[in-house]
């Protein structure tokens, strides 16, 4: 800042705002999802008949 007008330089905290974590509200959802529909089963999903063919 300018030293002739450093007085009028605001320092400090101008705002403070509390917001939820991305982990956290990563790790809720993950939790609900699993509530809803079980927990899944990769191995199912890799061996499932659902495919589909790019040709190219």
């Amino acid at each position: 800042a300018d030293p002739d007008t450093l007085h009028h330089t605001p320092i400090g905290v101008l705002r403070s705002v509390e917001r939820p974590v991305y982990d956290t509200l990563l790790a809720e959802q993950l939790e609900t999802a699993v509530e809803q529909q079980g927990k899944g089963d990769l191995a199912a999903l890799l061996a499932g008949g659902d495919t589909w063919t790019v040709a190219g």
